[in-house]
């Protein structure tokens, strides 16, 4: 994994590179063999924390600074006298069906992770299992390991050029819905298809992108049937779908309350559940319907909400409706991963978007300020752009192995 993992930072431009194990030769060769301009490699027992305070103070002293630690030493087994800690696996109980992952599929989500494109993702666990069911068919054992990854590295931004996909659907021409048609544009889409009940805003958004590249299509996502048509005209167009990103949703369907536990208009949580919960569902089933259809092994991504790690005292609905959103992409991932489609969700923060701020009723600068004052990772607030960081890498090969998962996007949110 190590080694893996110190090959993907030097394909995305790492300039100084420290290797540290306990196998010499092994880490020697590794250094050799990607460049010695590049890599250096450095003896280091990790449960000695004096070697680990003189590598990293090496290391500094070498560079000039650390911009990341991949902390990567571990192992399975301390002796081969008993299997006290066998690790058991069956390969056969991914639910995502088509290749064996890799060291290389860990990897993309280390850099990743790594990159300023995880700019406002800080406390997550990002899993890349391929969406392991978890029985012990076959078992196997790992050899003593330990190889932590240190890199000082000048150039931190990284852009994923690669994406394989023809083409993108967005189901939002809102902020964050924008932004990730942007960001799949320059990305490398070449064909995106954004759909709303906005349509002036929708339309403005195509043409800004650049109407050889982008089109609108009006939908409301609570009508199957117009969901239904814009996924098989989408098809009939471009031929095949590769990514369904479904960001429809509303906060509330009405001023008129809070929707808290005592006051809540069932009418209105009517209206919001057949956008947020049943309109995911019907979006979520048709784009997988077609990629089935048209044998893609796809990518779907919903959003989600930090909401759904929480409960909050009023705006029950709008929290119903994503913790459904959670528990829909936990069922498709396992429903769809036969067919090699991977279905996850993005679970924002508090993010500076129309939405919030009509939901709290704070003007610009106030919500900034507000936003600001919940994270733990401090700096800037974050914006529609970042989560749309977030949907381009779950979209794209990089989390080829990702499946049934929620990636919090809130800057170590503290509620």
């Amino acid at each position: 994994m190590g080694e893996a993992t110190a090959r993907e930072f030097a394909t995305h431009g790492a300039r100084a590179i420290v290797i540290a194990d306990v196998q010499d030769e092994k880490g020697q060769n590794t250094a050799v063999s990607i460049g010695s301009n590049l890599f250096t490699y450095v003896h280091c027992d990790v449960s000695d924390e004096e070697q680990v305070k003189n590598l990293v103070e090496s290391t500094v002293k070498a560079y000039g600074r650390l911009d990341i630690m991949f902390s990567n030493a571990g192992m399975g087994r301390s002796t081969h006298a008993c299997d006290q800690s066998v690790l058991d696996m069956d390969l056969a109980a991914y639910a995502l069906k088509g290749e064996a992952m890799r060291p290389k599929n860990v990897a993309d989500a280390v850099v990743f992770l790594a990159s300023e494109d995880s700019q406002f993702v800080t406390g997550h666990d990002l899993v890349v299992d391929g969406g392991y069911r978890g029985s012990s068919n076959i078992s196997f054992s790992i050899d003593n390991i330990a190889n932590p990854l240190n890199l000082s590295w000048d150039i931190v931004h990284l852009r994923y050029d690669f994406i394989n996909f023809n083409f993108e659907k967005l189901l939002s021409a809102e902020a964050t819905g924008e932004a990730t048609a942007r960001e799949f544009a320059t990305h490398g889409a070449r064909a995106i298809v954004i759909a709303d009940v906005q349509d002036e805003k929708g339309q403005n958004t195509a043409v800004s992108i650049g109407s050889n590249l982008c089109t609108y299509v009006h939908c409301d996502v609570s009508d199957e049937e117009q969901v239904k048509n814009l996924v098989e005209s989408t098809v009939k167009a471009y031929g095949r779908l590769d990514i369904m990103f479904s960001n429809a949703g509303m906060g509330r369907s009405t001023h008129a309350c809070d929707q808290s536990m005592l006051d809540m208009d069932l009418a209105a949580y009517d209206k919001l559940m057949a956008v947020n919960a049943r309109g995911m569902a019907a979006c979520v089933k048709h784009a997988a319907k077609a990629m089935v259809e048209g044998r893609v092994r796809g990518s779907i991504v919903c959003t989600a909400s930090k909401a759904t790690s929480a409960g909050y005292h009023k705006f029950i609905d709008y929290v119903m409706s994503k913790h459904a959103v959670l528990g829909l992409v936990r069922c498709a991932s396992m429903n769809l991963g036969a067919y090699g489609i991977r279905v996850n969700c993005v679970s924002p923060g508090m993010v500076g978007t129309p939405l919030l701020k009509d939901m709290l009723g704070y003007e610009n600068e106030e919500e900034d300020k507000v936003v600001e004052s919940t994270y733990t990772l401090k700096g800037e607030a974050m914006r529609p752009k970042n989560v749309a960081d977030a949907v381009v890498f779950l979209a794209s090969e990089d989390s080829q192995f990702v499946t049934g998962h929620d990636l919090v996007v809130d800057v170590g949110y503290r509620g």
